[in-house]
């Protein structure tokens, strides 16, 4: 006849359990870790007003009615008159979900310009162009990062600190203050807190994603 010892075994189950959780907890955190940086979701700070830019500001560009109530894969600023595409180059207007899919194309900034030009010549409207530094200024919403857009206008949006939107605006070195020759830059808006930066646009392995308007 055997006899178990039931406190033994109460403990045994107990530490199984325990070693369990603490698995189960390890691999949650590691999941968190490897998510890509867009699927962090958006902080927005309500009590920021220095420049909030909501969905109201915008209105569809064929009716005027507001984004909420239709379909439309454009958006037109109110205030700027400014029509921008709702997704970034790469992705995909789904309509019935009102959704942008799909995965956004880092480019370089010559290739954002001329990917601008070839959109206009590919979606039956003209006038498609890379916005310059103060159009894309203008739909930052300052009261949030990660990224600094309001997603009811712009969804599924990329969130990145490393990578940004292309402006068309050039910035040119001072050589007389790097003591080497001229070198091009462009501006940019990154898309974790918003902020206007500049990049080598010579170098090939500079890119950034691009978002057009007319």
């Amino acid at each position: 006849m055997m006899i178990y010892d039931m406190k033994q075994c109460k403990s045994s189950s107990t530490q199984t359990r325990g070693n369990r959780s603490t698995v189960l907890v390890a691999i949650a955190l590691v999941m968190v870790l490897l998510l890509p940086t867009h699927a962090s979701a958006q902080v927005c700070n309500l009590k920021q007003t220095a420049q909030t830019v909501s969905i109201r500001n915008f209105v569809d560009p064929d009716n005027n009615l507001p984004l909420a109530v239709t379909d439309a894969s454009n958006a037109k600023d109110i205030v700027t008159n400014l029509i921008w595409n709702r997704c970034v180059y790469g992705q995909r207007w789904k309509a019935e979900t009102k959704q942008c899919i799909g995965s956004p194309i880092l480019l370089t900034w010559e290739e954002a310009l001329r990917e601008a030009q070839d959109y206009s010549l590919t979606s039956g409207t003209t006038g498609w162009r890379l916005p310059n530094i103060k159009e894309l200024n203008s739909i930052i919403d300052l009261q949030c990062i990660n990224p600094p857009y309001d997603i009811g206008t712009f969804p599924d949006t990329f969130a990145s600190e490393n990578h940004g939107l292309w402006t068309s605006s050039p910035h040119v070195d001072n050589p007389a203050i790097n003591g080497l020759l001229p070198r091009t830059n462009a501006w940019y808006i990154d898309l974790g807190a918003g902020i206007l930066n500049y990049r080598d646009v010579d170098d090939d392995k500079t890119k950034n994603f691009a978002r057009f308007v007319r």
